[in-house]
């Protein structure tokens, strides 16, 4: 039986346009951020390739999407769209190098490369589990989706939601007023956010129960 692989593959929307020069350490560094938080979950490291595309393998499904809300969250000064395809990868595995890789996986990410490029959504998944896909897909297009939008105060706030500290004691630590964190909370539907991450990683784990 052949082993599948969750590969994780984005590159920044409009890059050329958008990126000045010294945007291009920032991105280097929030890849080189993300290998590192997620040592755990990452198969293969992630990589930066033809300059503003980057690749890597996940352990899971859920690790993929753990990884893919952390990219929006530190590539918020340039955004990016992002393909998981779930297949076999043949060779360059032993490599550890994202750019040795081939195999059905990667030849699958450039035709859902381009066919995200055609949407308006952020996200495309292949998985070999329908429920999944469609569960990832809709969901986590929606989750994206309203957090594109977000300023740089709103996510200070969301990063520290549901942390033990007091609107207080954030506004005054982000240089705000408390009525002003308590707006942005209810206003950016952050507490909307967190519960839709939460029951995804739910969903995607009881599909697994009920597979196994």
């Amino acid at each position: 039986m052949k082993h599948h692989e969750f590969v994780l593959i984005g590159d920044v929307i409009q890059s050329r346009k958008q990126f000045k020069p010294e945007a291009w350490d920032y991105f280097h560094q929030s890849i080189k951020k993300i290998n590192e938080e997620f040592r755990s979950s990452i198969k293969i490291p992630f990589k930066i390739y033809s300059g503003d595309s980057f690749g890597g393998i996940c352990v899971s499904v859920e690790s993929a999407v753990d990884i893919v809300l952390a990219i929006q969250a530190n590539h918020a000064l340039h955004k990016s769209r992002l393909v998981l395809i779930e297949d076999e990868v043949s060779f360059g595995l032993e490599t550890k190098n994202f750019l040795h890789l081939e195999g059905p996986a990667l030849w699958k990410s450039n035709d859902l490369v381009a066919n995200l490029k055609k949407s308006t959504s952020f996200f495309l998944a292949d998985l070999q589990n329908e429920l999944k896909t469609i569960a990832v897909n809709t969901i986590l297009n929606l989750i994206l989706s309203i957090r594109n939008d977000w300023s740089e105060i709103e996510w200070a706030v969301y990063k520290h939601l549901g942390r033990d500290i007091k609107q207080k004691d954030l506004a005054e630590k982000l240089g705000v007023s408390q009525q002003y964190v308590s707006k942005i909370s209810n206003k950016s539907k952050l507490k909307l956010v967190r519960e839709a991450e939460k029951n995804l990683r739910q969903l995607l784990h009881g599909i697994d129960t009920t597979i196994h």
